[in-house]
């Protein structure tokens, strides 16, 4: 109980400075703001919205639970069934409470901006578990109730108590501390200490179809979902008329909400939005005719700033209700943009660019809108510049002329080059000038009508701006050439006199000037601040009282007083009013109206007061109201958040996000902050921001500074989202707060991240680099140190190669001596080699010749023998025959030749018999003259044999040289 009183003390703290303002106003539609599916990229079905301690809004969509931080929309989860959210709460730290269909749990915010949802049924018996849609999740006390029309699932210390109905449940309600419960059998039934108690008389209640219940003074009032409304007081149920009756009836009540001071919101399925006072008086009907996106209301919930969002079907408006403005809108749409408005008759008639048009004000007032138009004015058709009354006449300035407005038709008075405005000429009431196209013209009041005389001659610049002074000059400020001063003559036909002032008469500027009347005194709209006319030197200089409330920097584009003496501007882009005090002292009214910035028509500002208090603004928007009775606290806190953070490489590689399972898991963030510490690779980060302020989103401006990186912060812009690329390692900050169109600035938020070295410049990297340094260093020292000796060495060595070189010159001058020695012995070898080849020639040649001879004898005893049979002559022969053969075959010759012949052919000899040892020295010898190039004829003698016999032996030699039969034996013996 104690938790609950301290969460109930710090809801009425957090919701009081806005609930006190949140009234609606009864004058004009407030301004909506409308979100279709194709803006928030989702189901179009939104069923509840709720907003956490930030700001941050969410809402229970067909797709899961959608986010919106004032500048983009994201569904952050979902069920675990995939199912739609039908309805959400939130508690004091932020889990949200989740009721879908089939399911229902609760929601938290991890570190790394992601939503978790966790399944709470796994709790229930499983008799309980089929379920349909959990329609309403309230926080109760310590509670949390999750309702169906199956079961109510009261959820308490990580337990969950299940009461069902035998008829079904109808609906559920949470009136302040009060639970009550509808039964399809047994009525309205109020739940107390976990246990549903019926009502008196409660069986009253069960064809009612109740869909909403209010706690009010005068009692529970029951909103019917056909039947209208219900005051249940003291046990009876009365019916409760109000002005709307036939709206609700007719068109189902979905939903309801309690604003403050008692007006009633309730939601319906086929005609949008109706607000009742507690008197069942209506006061708005907001529809999709003026402005709701979607005529099926489904919640109505507040937010801190005392906004009202509606969840619809099909969409999502916001209506700020707590707002001094509002638009009269004209259901017609006949209206564009506004010049001019003014209060005739209790009508009230804008001036447009497509006519005169006019509204019945005081039944508008009233709150009297239904079905309510602008009535065209018939007879104009074109641009109408001005309005104005003039003595009893309604007179309207056009493209075409001057027309006298009556009734619903106007009459062209004066057919002129086009007419601006008109004024009365001082001290003479029945005159009329009016400001034309290319001058000025004369109208007269001739009994009560206003009758056209001439064209003023002497002037013909456009004359769109008209004031007259005390002294019955005319003032006419031309925007892009500067200030007339014109004189008129006696007659009124004629300017007698013209001054002209620009920048040589002391503006800043000759162009944009205008020229204004406050408190009869002249003043004049420059670009820097308000200008007046100095007495004595005639010089236009800065007034010192608007230079003290405006500057002297912003384009006055409007001055205008009112009844109580407080003065209205336009100032650059600004609205506002120098409220005066009854000390003499002013104050400058300027927030309420920043929602006008960039509305007005260029050079056609127009603000209307009245002395009721009702102020209208003319815009290119339609026509604006504001009711100074309504009080809005503008300077209410909120914060800036960082919605995203992704690195640009690897391409959007998401640090921080609420989107849906977008996160990588890879990514380190810290648990305790939003931080994160990323890799030298991860050095290009995408920054996107939103602040938590939901009027006028887009005129919202933001500043931010990256700390570490940058200086100081950076200009104010309107942008939401900053890139940074190639930061080096360092510890960051990235700041960033918003200012809204109130100039509040938000709290800041803050993205701490590091970005780490990359390897090459890291602790380990530069101990290496000191490691390598060293080894360096060390290898210089020694590579001097091996050059000192290799130089040392090298000059031992030169001296040795000189020592060397010396030794060589002597042992080549020795060597030349040896060598000329060699040739000497050369020469006489060579002479020793020639001899003895001579001599083997020689005694070759006499062997040959020597043997041819003995052949021959033998040949011839050959031939005695045979003729011859004496036994004494052929013993004889016999011997000499043997003698001869002894000769032929004796080794005395041969062993001679043989030692001369191995000297002059390299052993040739020896080296053959080491090589064929079956040759026999009859082979020898023929291969030793095969080797002197002998022929067959030449061997045959030689050896002593036929030529015949000398071809067997070669035969023989060839065999046991295993020459082939292709084989050259001479050439074989000649390479050997």
């Amino acid at each position: 109980m104690t938790n609950f009183i301290i969460r109930l003390l710090v809801l009425s703290l957090f919701f009081a400075p806005h609930l006190s303002n949140a009234q609606i106003k009864k004058i004009g539609v407030p301004f909506i703001t409308n979100y279709n599916p194709k803006t928030y990229k989702a189901a179009s079905e939104n069923w509840d919205v709720i907003q956490n301690s930030k700001g941050m809004m969410f809402f229970a969509n067909h797709f899961g639970i959608m986010q919106f931080d004032g500048v983009r929309w994201n569904i952050v989860t979902q069920p675990d069934n995939k199912s739609m959210v039908r309805s959400l709460a939130i508690d004091n730290k932020d889990r949200i409470y989740v009721g879908a269909q089939g399911d229902f749990g609760y929601v938290v915010q991890l570190p790394n901006g992601q939503y978790k949802y966790t399944s709470l049924v796994k709790l229930l018996p499983a008799s309980a578990r089929n379920f349909g849609d959990v329609l309403h999740t309230v926080i109760y006390n310590t509670e949390v109730i999750f309702f169906s029309t199956e079961g109510i699932f009261i959820y308490k210390d990580n337990k969950i108590k299940v009461i069902q109905s035998n008829a079904k449940f109808d609906e559920f309600f949470k009136v302040n501390n009060d639970i009550y419960v509808s039964d399809n059998a047994k009525g309205l039934l109020k739940l107390k200490d976990g246990i549903l108690v019926p009502l008196p008389e409660s069986e009253q209640f069960t064809e009612m179809k109740i869909r909403y219940i209010f706690q009010t003074k005068k009692g529970l009032i029951l909103l019917t979902q056909k039947n209208g409304l219900f005051l249940y007081k003291d046990n009876q149920l009365k019916i409760f008329v109000t002005e709307a009756d036939y709206l609700l009836k007719q068109n189902q009540i979905s939903t309801g909400i309690l604003l403050p001071d008692g007006y009633l919101g309730i939601g319906t399925r086929q005609t949008g939005l109706v607000i009742l006072d507690s008197e069942g008086r209506m006061i708005q009907h907001i529809n999709k005719q003026t402005g709701l996106e979607n005529e099926y209301v489904t919640n109505l919930k507040t937010d801190r700033e005392g906004n009202l969002w509606v969840t619809m079907k099909e969409g999502i408006s916001l209506i700020q209700i707590s707002s001094p403005l509002s638009r009269i809108l004209d259901t017609s749409n006949a209206e564009t943009k506004i010049y001019c408005s003014h209060i005739y008759q209790n009508k009230l008639y804008i001036a447009t660019d497509n006519g005169l048009f006019w509204l019945d004000w005081q039944t508008y007032k009233n709150g009297k809108h239904e079905n309510m138009s602008f009535q065209h004015i018939n007879g104009m058709s074109e641009n109408v510049w001005n309005i104005g009354v003039f003595g009893n006449s309604l007179l309207a300035f056009e493209k075409n002329g001057i027309f006298e407005v009556k009734g619903n038709n106007a009459k062209l008075i004066a057919k002129t080059d086009g007419a601006w405005q008109g004024i009365i000429i001082p001290h003479h009431p029945d005159l009329l000038l009016v400001g034309g196209y290319t001058g000025l013209h004369l109208l007269k009041n001739i009994n009560g009508s206003w009758v056209y005389q001439n064209k003023i001659e002497g002037f013909a610049e456009s004359s769109r701006i008209i004031i007259t002074d005390k002294e019955g000059n005319i003032w006419i400020a031309h925007g892009y050439k500067g200030i007339y001063k014109l004189k008129f003559n006696k007659n009124y036909d004629a300017i007698s006199d013209i001054v002209f002032y620009n920048k040589a008469d002391g503006f800043p500027s000759s162009l944009f000037l205008n020229t204004f009347k406050i408190n009869n005194e002249i003043l004049f709209g420059t670009t820097k601040g308000v200008y007046r006319q100095d007495a004595t030197t005639k010089k236009m200089i800065p007034d010192p009282i608007f230079k003290k409330y405006l500057g002297i920097e912003n384009h006055i584009r409007l001055l205008k007083a009112d009844n109580q003496n407080n003065i209205w501007y336009v100032s650059g882009e600004n609205t506002g009013k120098i409220n005066q005090k009854k000390q003499g002292n002013s104050d400058l009214e300027e927030l309420p109206f920043r929602k006008l910035r960039y509305l007005y028509v260029p050079g056609f500002e127009n603000i209307q007061t009245t002395t009721s208090g009702d102020v209208f603004f003319g815009t290119q928007d339609g026509l604006i109201h504001y009711n100074s009775t309504k009080n809005k606290t503008y300077q209410e806190k909120y914060k800036a958040v960082i919605s995203e953070v992704k690195c640009i490489f690897p391409k959007d590689s998401l640090l921080y996000s609420s989107r849906y399972d977008v996160l990588p898991s890879n990514i380190e963030l810290l648990k305790e902050e939003l931080s994160s510490i990323l890799l030298y690779s991860n050095n290009a980060l995408h920054f996107s921001f939103a602040s938590l302020y939901y009027d006028e989103t887009e005129a919202t401006k933001y500043e931010y500074w990256l700390e570490g990186f940058e200086p100081k912060w950076s200009d104010w812009s309107l942008q939401t989202e900053k890139e940074y690329t190639n930061l080096p390692e360092n510890e960051y900050i990235f700041h960033v707060r918003a200012k809204n169109i109130y100039d509040v600035v938000s709290e800041e938020a803050v993205f701490k991240f590091e970005i780490l070295a990359p390897w090459y410049r890291t602790i380990w990297a530069y101990i290496l680099y000191l490691i390598l340094f060293g080894i360096l260093i060390y290898t210089i020292i020694k590579y001097q140190k091996n050059i000192a000796v290799r130089d040392r060495e090298q000059l031992i060595l030169n001296q040795e190669k000189e020592l060397l070189r010396n030794r060589a010159e002597l042992n080549e001058q020795k060597l030349a001596m040896e060598q000329e020695n060699m040739a000497i012995m050369k020469e006489n070898l060579e002479t020793t080699i020639s001899l003895k080849n001579a001599k083997v020639a020689s005694n070759t040649v006499n062997l040959i010749h020597l043997n041819e001879i003995l052949l021959s004898i033998k040949e011839l005893i050959s031939q005695i023998d045979k003729k011859n049979d004496s036994g004494t002559n052929f013993s004889l022969l016999t011997k000499i025959n043997r003698i001869i053969d002894h000769e032929l075959q004796g080794d005395k010759h041969w062993n001679e030749f043989e030692e001369i012949f191995n000297q002059l052919h390299d052993n040739f000899m020896q080296r053959l018999k080491t090589s064929f040892p079956e040759l026999t020295p009859r082979d020898m010898r023929l291969c030793a003259y095969l080797r002197m190039n002998f022929n067959t004829k030449e061997i045959a003698p030689l050896l002593g044999i036929s030529v015949r016999g000398v071809e067997d032996t070669r035969y023989r030699i060839r065999k046991k040289l295993q020459l082939p039969s292709d084989a050259n034996i001479t050439a074989f013996i000649l390479n050997f």
